[in-house]
C-alpha cells in the first residue's frame, strides 16, 4: 500500500470575493522512500495542496471535498488529539525562511527537543542527547545547540530547520522551498543533504518549488501545478526531456541554460484565470499558442499519453 493517496483533493478559501478553489481536483500517490515534486507559478496552489495534507491551513481555509489517505487513514477527516499526535510524529514539515520559522528568543536545541517532548514519553536529557545526534546528522556542531537562531547563517538555520523536522523519525517530511532564500552555493549543500538523508531514513518527501532545477536534482516525480490542477505528472527526467503539456513547455523555455547561447529566456505571456470565477474549459487555453475550440469548451482530464507520463491536454493523444 502506498504510504499517501491523494484523490479529487479540493481545497477551497473564503474570501470577500468570493470562494476561491485554489486546489481544484487533485490526485496523486506517493511511494514509501520517495520523493515527490510540486512545481508550478506562484498562486497555482502547489503549497496550498501540501499543506492540506497536514491540515495547516488558515482560518478562512477548509477542504472542500476528496481524500487524504495517508496510512490507511482519511487526514481530511482526522481532527483533534488525533491530528495533533500524526503532525511531527508522521508528518512534518520544513518551513520557507527558517529564520521566520525559529522562536528568535529560545535556542534552537530547545525547539528541536519540544516536538520530541511533546510526541515521545522521554525526559529533557534523552530529549537533549537526541537534539545533539540531530545537529550532527544534518552537518551541524552539536556544541552549538544552545545558541539562538540569530547566531546561525542561513544555511545553517535551514539544516537546523531539517533537524527538527527529522525530531520525531517521521515518515513524510513536507518541504516548502526549502532553498528559496540561499545562495546558490548553500543551496547546492542543502539539497545533497536532503537527498542523502531521504536516502538514508528511507523518507518519502513532498518537496514544493518553483525552481525546476531544485525538484529535477531531489526528485523521483514531478507534478506540474496550474491553476489548482495538476497538468502533467511524470518521473522528473521524463518531464523535463519529453514535457507534453504547453505549460510545462513553457516553463522549461522560461528556465535559462547555462550551457546554451547567452539569450534572454522566453516568458509565458498573460496572467493565471481568476480561481473564484474558473473559466470554463482548460484553464491555460487563454495563455496557450495551440489553443483550439475544444479547449475552451471542454476540460481535458488527466491521462496517460506515454508509458507513466499523465497529461491533462486536447493537443495530445492519450496512449
Amino acid at each position: 500500500m502506498a504510504l499517501l493517496e491523494v484523490e479529487g483533493l479540493r481545497t477551497y478559501f473564503k474570501t470577500q470575493e468570493g470562494t476561491l478553489k485554489a486546489v481544484d481536483g487533485v490526485d496523486f500517490i506517493l511511494e514509501k522512500g520517495h520523493a515527490m515534486g510540486l512545481a508550478g507559478e506562484s498562486g497555482c496552489g502547489k503549497t496550498t495542496a501540501a499543506l492540506s495534507i497536514m491540515k495547516l491551513l488558515p482560518a478562512n481555509g477548509y477542504i472542500a471535498g476528496g481524500k487524504i489517505n495517508f496510512m490507511g487513514q482519511d487526514m481530511a477527516r482526522v481532527t483533534g488529539e488525533k491530528l495533533r499526535a500524526i503532525r511531527w510524529r508522521d508528518i512534518s514539515i520544513v518551513f520557507q525562511g527558517a529564520m521566520n520559522a525559529l522562536n528568535p528568543v529560545k535556542r534552537v536545541g530547545e525547539q528541536i527537543a519540544e516536538p520530541i517532548l511533546l510526541h515521545e514519553d522521554v525526559d529533557k536529557e534523552v530529549a537533549n542527547k537526541r537534539v545533539k545526534e540531530l545537529f550532527e546528522l544534518v552537518g551541524l556542531n552539536p556544541t552549538r545547540v544552545r545558541e539562538y537562531p540569530h547566531e546561525f547563517s542561513g544555511g545553517m538555520r535551514q539544516r537546523v530547520m531539517i533537524a527538527m523536522a527529522l525530531a520525531c523519525k517521521p515518515r513524510l517530511v513536507i518541504a516548502d522551498e526549502p532553498t528559496t532564500a540561499l545562495d546558490v552555493m548553500i543551496q547546492a549543500q542543502i539539497l545533497d543533504l536532503m537527498k542523502t538523508l531521504q536516502r538514508e531514513l528511507e523518507l518519502a518527501m513532498i518537496i514544493i518549488s518553483h525552481d525546476l532545477s531544485v525538484l529535477a536534482e531531489t526528485c523521483d516525480t514531478l507534478c506540474i501545478m496550474y491553476a489548482g490542477k495538476i497538468v502533467e505528472r511524470a518521473d522528473s527526467v521524463e518531464v523535463f526531456r519529453n514535457p507534453q503539456h504547453p505549460y510545462t513547455q513553457g516553463l522549461i523555455a522560461a528556465f535559462p541554460n547555462v550551457k546554451g547561447e547567452r539569450v534572454m529566456p522566453g516568458a509565458i505571456a498573460g496572467n493565471p484565470p481568476n480561481l473564484i470565477e474558473p473559466q470554463p474549459g482548460c484553464r491555460f487555453a487563454k495563455r496557450c499558442s495551440f489553443t483550439k475550440d475544444i479547449c475552451l469548451n471542454q476540460e481535458p482530464p488527466l491521462v496517460e499519453v506515454l508509458p507513466n507520463h499523465y497529461a491533462a491536454c486536447h493537443l495530445v493523444e492519450p496512449r
